[in-house]
C-alpha cells in the first residue's frame, strides 16, 4: 500500500533538511574546488583557459545577433506600424449614430484579390524596394557568417575541453596513485582499499566531468547576462530597471537552496564512498561469504546502505528541479511584465515594434543564463564535495617523510639496535609495543616469540619503518632510521609480511616482483632456497602458470612460499619475515629451515615465529608478552633457564613427543 501524498512530502523535507554526516569537513574543505581548480587547470594550462573562455563567450553571442537581425527586418524591411505619408489626408470624424454613417462600419468587397507581399512592402515609405532587399541581404550575409564563426568556435571549444579534461584527469589520477603509494601504513588502515578506489577512478571521473561542463556553460552565459544588462539599460532605461529589480530574487533563492544542495552532495558522496569499500570487502571475501551462507544477508545490507543513497539523491534532484523552476517562475514574471509594459510603449510611440522586439529578445537572453546557472549549482556542489575528497587525500601529511639531509645507507648486513622504542597506534589505547631495547649484531639471526596479540608484528613493521615509532629510536649501525631517505631503507631491509600477497599473473612474475631485471636463474635459485621449485617444475606451464586473483590456485604455504621466494631474490641485506612459516607442514618447514643456513648467511634476519624450532635454528631469541621485552639471548642459553622460552620450548617439545607416528602401510 502506497503511503500517503503528505507523509511523502514530509520524508522529503526531512532528506532535504538532513544534517551534514561530518559537519567538520564543511569548515576545513571550504573553497576546495577553487583550490583544486587553481592546482589542476590554471597553473598548467592557462593558456588553453584563456582560448576556452573566448571561445564559450563568442559561441554564446550569437543570441545578440539575432536580436539585432529581428529589429532590423521589423523596422527597415517590413517596416511594421509605419503609414503612408505620400498624399495622406486626415480622415474625418465619424460618429456611427448619424443617419448613413453606419457604410464606414461595414466589410469592404472581399472577392478583390489580396496585394502581393512586394506590393505591401514597396507601398510603405522610407526605404526603397532594393534598398530593402540590399539590407536584407546584408542581414542574411552576417547570420551565415555568424553561424559560421560560431559553429567553427564550437568545435574548437569542444576540443580544447577534452584535451584539457583528458590531461587533468590523467595528472589527478596519477598524483592520487602516487600519493597513496606515499601515504604510511597507518593511513591505509583507517582507510578501506573500496574507498581508495572510489577516488581514484569515479571521483576523478566525476570531478573532471563536472569542471568540464561548468567551463563550457560558465563563460558564455556570464558574459551574456553581461551584455545582456548593457543593451536592455541602453535601448530602454525604463523596462531595464524591471531587468534589475528581479536579479535580486534569483540571489534569495540560491541563497536558500545553496546550503541545503552541498550538504546532500556530500553526504551523498560519502554514503557512495561507504557502499564502495563494503562492497570492495565482501567481494573479495567471497569465500567466508559462501562458507557462512551469507549471500541473503549481504544482498540485506546492500539495500540498507543503498537506501540513504537513493534518498540523498532523489533529495539532491528534488532540490535542483525546485531551484530551476523557482527561477523559471521569476523568469516569466519578469518577461511578462517587460511585455505589458513594452507594448503600452509602442502604442505611446515611445518604441518601434522592432525595438520592442530586440528588448524583448534581449531580456529573454539573458534571463536565460540565468536559468541555465542556477541549474549548474546542483552540478557545482557535487563537484565541490568531490574536490574536498580528493583534496582531503592530496593534503594527507605524508608522516614518514625523507630528511633533509640524508644519510647513506649500510651496502651490507649491518647491526641492528632498538632503544626504548614504544608505538601507540591510538592515542586513546594502550600501547601496542613498551619500551623495546635490544642489540642484534650484524649478519645473526634473531626469532621473535610470543603469544598471540603480544606485539611480534608490529615490531616487525617498526623495524621495516612502516611505522615511526612513538618514542624511542631504531638504529642501523648506530643511525637512526629517520635519518635514511625511504627509498634507500626499502633496499637496506625487506619485509615480508604475515598474510602473504600474491598478485594475478604467472608465479615467475610474482617472485619477479620489485626485481623485474633478475635472470630466469636467479629467480630458481631464490624457489629453490623457498622450497617452492619442485612444487612448480610439477605444473603444465612451470613459473609461467597463472596464479589468479588473489592467488586463488595455491594454497596457504604455497603463497608463503612465493613471497619469501620473493623476498630472498630481492637480497636485501637485512631480512625481516613475519611468520612466514606458519602454514607449512612439519616436513617443508624442517627442509626450509636447513636452507636458512645458506640462504639467510651474512644477513642481519629478524624472523617472527611460534615454533620453538624456528628459534633454535636463530641465534638470539626475543621473548614478547603484552607489548614489552620479557627475555632476550641465545635460544640454547634460555632454553636452559626458568624464562618463558623454556617454558615454551617444554611445552612444544612434550607436544611433539605426544604425537602419533603415521601407520605404515
Amino acid at each position: 500500500m502506497s503511503k500517503p501524498a503528505s507523509e511523502r512530502l514530509r520524508e522529503m523535507w526531512q532528506w532535504i533538511n538532513e544534517p551534514a554526516e561530518n559537519p567538520e569537513r564543511l569548515v576545513v574543505h571550504k573553497g576546495s574546488l577553487w583550490r583544486l581548480f587553481k592546482r589542476f587547470y590554471i597553473a598548467s594550462h592557462w593558456p588553453s583557459l584563456i582560448a576556452i573562455t573566448l571561445m564559450a563567450a563568442v559561441t554564446g553571442l550569437w543570441v545578440f545577433v539575432y536580436a539585432w537581425a529581428g529589429m532590423a527586418i521589423a523596422d527597415d524591411v517590413i517596416q511594421v506600424g509605419l503609414q503612408k505619408t505620400k498624399d495622406a489626408q486626415v480622415a474625418p470624424a465619424v460618429d456611427p449614430t448619424l443617419p448613413g454613417e453606419h457604410r464606414n462600419f461595414t466589410f469592404g468587397d472581399n472577392t478583390r484579390p489580396r496585394e502581393g507581399l512586394d506590393e505591401q512592402i514597396q507601398a510603405h515609405p522610407g526605404k526603397t524596394m532594393q534598398e530593402k532587399l540590399r539590407l536584407l541581404g546584408w542581414i542574411s550575409l552576417i547570420i551565415i557568417i555568424n553561424e559560421i564563426i560560431r559553429h567553427g568556435c564550437y568545435a574548437l571549444l569542444q576540443e580544447r575541453l577534452v584535451h584539457v579534461g583528458q590531461k587533468v584527469q590523467f595528472r589527478l589520477r596519477q598524483q592520487l596513485h602516487d600519493k597513496l603509494h606515499e601515504l604510511p601504513l597507518a593511513y591505509h588502515d583507517r582507510h578501506s582499499p573500496g574507498r581508495l578506489l572510489t577516488h581514484l577512478f569515479s571521483d576523478v571521473s566525476t570531478l573532471q566531468n563536472g569542471v568540464t561542463a561548468l567551463l563550457r556553460e560558465v563563460p558564455p552565459y556570464t558574459l551574456n547576462i553581461l551584455i545582456g544588462l548593457v543593451v536592455v539599460m541602453y535601448m530602454n532605461a525604463s523596462l531595464g530597471w524591471v531587468v534589475i529589480v528581479t536579479l535580486p530574487f534569483y540571489a534569495i533563492c540560491y541563497q536558500w537552496f545553496e546550503g541545503r544542495l552541498r550538504v546532500v552532495n556530500e553526504n551523498l558522496r560519502e554514503r557512495e564512498g561507504r557502499l564502495n569499500a563494503h562492497i570492495s570487502n565482501r567481494i573479495s571475501s567471497f569465500q567466508v561469504v559462501k562458507s557462512f551462507t551469507r549471500e541473503g544477508g549481504e544482498s540485506l545490507d546492500f539495500l540498507r546502505k543503498n537506501r540513504p543513497i537513493i534518498r540523498n539523491t532523489l533529495a539532491a534532484t528534488m532540490l535542483s528541479t525546485g531551484f530551476t523552476a523557482l527561477c523559471g517562475i521569476i523568469t516569466g514574471v519578469c518577461t511578462t511584465l517587460i511585455l505589458w509594459r513594452g507594448c503600452l510603449q509602442v502604442r505611446d510611440g515611445k518604441m518601434t515594434v522592432g525595438e520592442l522586439l530586440m528588448f524583448f529578445s534581449s531580456a529573454a537572453y539573458l534571463f536565460t543564463p540565468i536559468a541555465v546557472l542556477t541549474s549548474l549549482a546542483g552540478i557545482f556542489h557535487r563537484t565541490r564535495a568531490v574536490a574536498a575528497k580528493v583534496l582531503r587525500v592530496l593534503d594527507e601529511p605524508v608522516t614518514l617523510a625523507d630528511p633533509e639531509e640524508a644519510v647513506p645507507v649500510p651496502k651490507q648486513a649491518c647491526e641492528l639496535k632498538l632503544d626504548n622504542v614504544s608505538l601507540r597506534y591510538d592515542p586513546k589505547r594502550p600501547p601496542a609495543v613498551t619500551g623495546v631495547s635490544f642489540t642484534l649484531p650484524a649478519g645473526k639471526r634473531m626469532c621473535v616469540m610470543g603469544a598471540s596479540g603480544s606485539g611480534k608484528s608490529t615490531l616487525a613493521k617498526l623495524i621495516a619503518r612502516l611505522y615511526d615509532p612513538s618514542e624511542g629510536q631504531i638504529l642501523y649501525d648506530g643511525t637512526d632510521v629517520r635519518s635514511f631517505k625511504i627509498a634507500d631503507l626499502r633496499d637496506l631491509v625487506g619485509y615480508v609480511s604475515q598474510e602473504p600477497v600474491v598478485f594475478s599473473g604467472t608465479i615467475g612474475e610474482n617472485i619477479r616482483y620489485g626485481s623485474e631485471n633478475a635472470p630466469f636463474q636467479a629467480v630458481v635459485t631464490a624457489a629453490q632456497y623457498a622450497k617452492i621449485h619442485s612444487f612448480i617444475e610439477k605444473l603444465p606451464e612451470r613459473y609461467r602458470t597463472l596464479t589468479h586473483e588473489r592467488g586463488l590456485t595455491l594454497s596457504g604455504g604455497q603463497k608463503q612460499r612465493v613471497t619469501l621466494a620473493r623476498a630472498l631474490l630481492f637480497n636485501p641485506p637485512v631480512l625481516v619475515l613475519d611468520d612466514c612459516t606458519s602454514a607449512l607442514d612439519a616436513d617443508t618447514e624442517a627442509q626450509l629451515i636447513e636452507t636458512f643456513k645458506t640462504a639467510l648467511k651474512d644477513r642481519t634476519c629478524v624472523l617472527i615465529s611460534h615454533r620453538v624450532s624456528i628459534a633454535m635454528g636463530c641465534d638470539y631469541v626475543l621473548v614478547m608478552d603484552n607489548g614489552k621485552a620479557t627475555e632476550f639471548g641465545p635460544p640454547k642459553t634460555l632454553v636452559h633457564g626458568r624464562g618463558p622460552f623454556a617454558k615454551l620450548y617444554q611445552e612444544q617439545m612434550a607436544k611433539a613427543r605426544l604425537e602419533p607416528v603415521p601407520a605404515v602401510a
